[in-house]
């Protein structure tokens, strides 16, 4: 599920080592574009009815894991049917570069419920063996849990220690924190930050 972004980064890391040394820029520039922003709010509770549940958001990582940031922003709209026994994870991929945010990808990812009472669900897919083309996700568990009191819902990339896969030791977790991204198209981009008029009311 977070490979692709690794991929990217791999080729544009290629392209900066043809520069010269003296013009090589911190490659983290190549990802960033400051007009791409985050709107984040506190959990809601989740009130799922008697055969679903939802919630919307953007993957965060985890206090304790910074620099497990994503590459490339997700935005992410996760639906759970209870009959249907199934979690679908709708996620629309942006690009981001110095000039450019682009939407890179839209996917869908289908997560098989393994418990859901009053209280929570969880519900998991992989690994996967080799498809038709060629691809694979055979290193990987993927874990989404969702608690209805908190609102709180994490994901977690757990290695499966297979044969092949010996790169990846450690589990990658993510929360699907409330919000929204958004492009500033303010002349100063700082629709962000508070009014000067605002600031002096503060004051006062």
């Amino acid at each position: 599920m977070r490979l692709k972004p690794a991929i990217l980064f791999l080729y544009l890391g290629s392209l900066v080592a043809c520069e010269s040394p003296k013009k090589r820029a911190p490659i983290s520039e190549f990802f960033s574009n400051e007009r791409l922003k985050r709107e984040v709010i506190a959990d809601d509770p989740i009130e799922p009815h008697d055969y679903d549940a939802f919630a919307d958001g953007l993957w965060l990582p985890e206090a304790d894991q910074p620099e497990r940031t994503l590459v490339m922003p997700e935005q992410v709209h996760v639906v759970c049917v209870l009959g249907d026994q199934t979690c679908r994870a709708y996620t629309v991929t942006l690009g981001t570069m110095k000039d450019i945010v682009r939407v890179e990808d839209i996917s869908a990812v289908e997560y098989h419920v393994d418990s859901w009472d009053e209280h929570s669900l969880r519900a998991s897919y992989g690994p996967t063996k080799y498809d038709k083309v060629g691809s694979s996700d055979r290193c990987h568990n993927h874990v989404l849990a969702m608690n209805f009191g908190s609102g709180y819902v994490s994901l977690s990339d757990i290695p499966t220690h297979e044969k092949g896969c010996e790169m990846f030791t450690e589990t990658n977790a993510y929360h699907l924190a409330r919000g929204h991204y958004y492009v500033d198209t303010s002349p100063g981009n700082d629709l962000d930050k508070p009014k000067r008029e605002e600031a002096v009311q503060q004051k006062k």
